[in-house]
């Protein structure tokens, strides 16, 4: 019936507003059970998403369909994806607080990038990179795509090589501007959580909220200091 369905709101649009609410339909795969089998009350395997919530929270849950599932592909539910989304909320809050406390309350760095060092300009163009292959692939509906493009700069590149740099070189401007960058790359993902840590960045204007803002735009990065991390 999923014909009608779309007929019915595309109808109802063209009736209320005389113009088509939609262009685009996404049609995504079963949410099947762990075994793979279809989820049935009456065989017992059907998961309550509210109880998932309440032990991973939302994004967890969100981010753990997400990741490697494909437009039409049926595919089983599977605990462990939620929970190493639980650990990527994680992450990024741990992230946060390092960032926070190395920044305080500098108000005049907000937004402002002034790279200094080689790891400086190598996270510049890692991030420009990921933020503009996960955009490609929102608008291309490869959700999976740009979910584990997220996944892996934040875990691999920011804080497992830029967060470690910055021990040894702290760069509040730069530190700023990376969060703030990820933060946005990360809402569409992780909405509650990124909007939650975007209120106590003490930077920011009161009353700023992280889903009023735009995409993160692209700043200048050394080409040869990029590389001299990249040899690294």
């Amino acid at each position: 019936i999923l014909y009608q369905w779309v007929a019915r709101m595309i109808m109802l649009g063209l009736y209320t507003t005389n113009e088509v609410p939609f262009k685009d339909v996404y049609i995504h795969g079963y949410v099947m059970a762990e075994d793979g089998s279809k989820m049935s009350k009456s065989l017992g395997n059907v998961i309550n998403p509210i109880e998932v919530i309440e032990e991973y929270g939302s994004d967890a849950l969100r981010m753990g369909i997400i990741e490697g599932r494909s437009a039409g592909i049926n595919r089983g539910y599977d605990r462990r994806k939620v929970i190493e989304a639980r650990n990527f909320s994680n992450k990024l809050w741990n992230i946060a607080r390092y960032i926070e406390d190395k920044v305080g309350d500098q108000k005049h760095l907000k937004s402002e990038p002034k790279p200094k060092t080689s790891a400086d300009h190598w996270i510049l163009y890692r991030l420009q990179q990921s933020a503009k292959k996960i955009s490609i692939s929102l608008e291309a509906y490869r959700l999976s795509d740009a979910y584990e493009t997220l996944y892996h700069f934040v875990w691999d590149d920011l804080a497992d090589w830029y967060i470690e740099a910055s021990k040894v070189q702290t760069n509040p401007s730069m530190l700023a501007y990376t969060l703030e960058s990820v933060l946005k790359i990360a809402h569409p993902f992780a909405p509650f959580v990124t909007e939650t840590i975007w209120q106590t960045l003490e930077w920011e204007p009161e009353g700023s909220m992280l889903i009023a803002q735009e995409w993160p735009k692209s700043a200048k990065a050394d080409k040869d200091k990029v590389s001299e991390f990249e040899s690294i």
